[in-house]
C-alpha cells in the first residue's frame, strides 16, 4: 500500500473541491455543433463514423452517437453467420434509410425507415440489409460508461479468442447476463427457493435473484418501435414523443430517446437539465440558443447540449422541424441527480 505524503493528500482533496468549477469550464470549451456538410464529407469514404464521443473532445461521458452504413444485400460485420455480436452496452438504433431485419436474441424484427430498435443488454444481435439501397442508421450506445466502469464486454462471433464468457458453456452463450451459466443458476435457484432466515438474509437473497430477474426483464421488454405508430403530445417544451424510455415498456437503465417537433415559425420551450443530451436534426431549419450562443442548424446537423445549459430551439423554415434526441435521463434518475428547470414555454399549439 502506498503511503502518501501530506501534500499528496491535500492535492487529492483539492482535486475534489475544484472539480465542479473545472467541469463548468470543460463544458464551455467542448464542441457543441457538427454541421451536416462535415458529416456527409467524412461519411462518403467511411461506413462507420463516430459523431459524438468523449474521445473526440466532447464533454458527454456516458454515451456516444454515431452513424453506420450497410450496403444493399449485405450484413453488418462481414463474416457474421449465426450470432453477430453482443455487449454490455445499451443501444438504440434509428433507421434513416433502407429495409431489412435484425435478429436479436434469436427473434427476427423487420424494420423500415423511421423505425427504432432497442437492443437488450448482452443479447446476440445482427442486422441484415435485404433492400436494394444502403441501410443507413444512427445509433446511441453507452460504451463510454461501460468502459469507465471497467465493465465493457464486446463478444463478436468473428473473434472468439477475445470472448470472456461465451466460450465457457452453452448456457453462458445464451445468457443475457455476463458470467451466468448452469452452475451459477443452480446455486441462485437453491438460495432463492429457501425461506429467508431474517430481513438481512432476505436482502441478500434479493441480490442473488437480481440477475435472473434482469434477464427475464430484458427478454420481455419492448424492442421495436414502428414509426407509423409514433404520436406526439403537447408539453411545455412543445410536441414531444417519448419513443424509447423505461416508462414506456423498455428496459433502459441509462439511455432514453425522444422525438421533438416544431411547427414553422414556432419555438420550443426553454429549459436546462442535469443530464446529457444529443440532438440530431431529422428535418427542417432554424437556430438554437444555448446559454448566450446562437447555433444555426439544418437537416443532418448535430447539437451536443452541455449539461445544465439553458437551450431553446426556433424553426425559421416553412416545414416542421423534427429532432431526434438521445439523453441519459434514466441514469440520472437512478443516481438521484435528476433535475430540470423550465423557462419560457413553447408557443407551438
Amino acid at each position: 500500500m502506498a503511503i502518501l505524503r501530506p501534500e499528496d493528500h491535500e492535492r487529492m482533496v483539492m482535486e475534489s473541491v475544484s472539480f465542479a468549477k473545472e467541469e463548468v469550464k470543460r463544458r464551455l470549451q467542448a464542441p457543441v455543433q457538427i454541421k451536416a456538410e462535415e458529416i456527409r464529407s467524412q461519411f462518403q469514404n467511411n461506413s462507420h463514423l463516430y459523431l459524438v464521443d468523449p474521445r473526440l473532445g466532447f464533454n458527454h461521458r456516458t454515451f456516444r452517437f454515431w452513424i453506420n452504413r450497410i450496403p444493399a444485400g449485405e450484413e453488418e460485420g462481414m463474416g457474421w453467420k449465426t450470432l453477430g455480436h453482443r455487449h454490455t452496452v445499451e443501444a438504440v438504433i434509428h433507421v434513416l434509410q433502407g429495409n431489412g431485419h435484425s435478429i436479436i436474441d434469436g427473434v427476427r424484427y423487420d424494420w423500415a425507415p423511421g423505425d427504432f430498435i432497442s437492443v437488450p443488454m448482452f443479447s446476440w444481435h445482427r442486422h441484415l440489409n435485404t433492400g436494394n439501397e444502403d441501410f443507413i442508421y444512427l445509433a446511441a450506445t453507452t460504451g463510454p460508461l461501460s468502459l469507465a466502469l471497467g465493465l465493457a464486454v464486446y463478444e463478436d462471433e468473428r473473434y472468439p479468442d477475445y470472448w470472456v464468457f461465451g466460450h465457457k458453456s452453452e448456457s453462458a452463450m445464451k445468457s443475457l447476463i455476463p458470467g451466468a451459466d448452469d452452475s451459477t443458476r443452480v446455486s441462485m435457484q437453491a438460495a432463492t427457493a429457501a425461506k429467508p432466515l431474517n430481513p438481512t438474509d432476505a436482502l441478500y437473497k434479493e441480490q442473488l435473484f437480481f440477475s435472473g430477474g434482469e434477464e427475464k426483464r430484458r427478454r420481455t421488454s419492448r424492442v421495436l418501435v414502428d414509426n407509423v405508430k409514433i404520436e406526439f403530445e403537447k408539453t411545455p417544451m412543445g410536441r414531444v414523443s417519448y419513443v424509447i424510455d423505461p416508462k414506456t415498456g423498455f428496459l433502459m437503465r441509462v439511455l432514453g430517446t425522444l422525438l421533438a417537433e416544431i411547427s414553422p415559425g414556432k419555438r420550443s420551450g426553454a429549459h436546462r437539465h442535469m443530464y446529457e443530451e444529443v440532438n440530431y436534426v431529422i428535418s427542417g431549419q432554424g437556430y438554437s440558443l444555448i446559454e448566450d450562443q446562437r447555433y444555426d442548424w439544418s437537416e443532418g446537423d448535430v447539437l451536443c447540449i452541455p449539461v445544465f445549459s439553458w437551450h431553446q430551439h426556433f424553426n425559421t423554415g416553412d416545414r416542421p422541424a423534427r429532432f431526434l434526441v438521445h439523453h441519459n435521463r434514466p441514469l440520472m434518475e437512478n443516481l438521484g441527480f435528476m433535475h430540470v428547470e423550465q423557462g419560457e414555454s413553447s408557443d407551438d399549439d
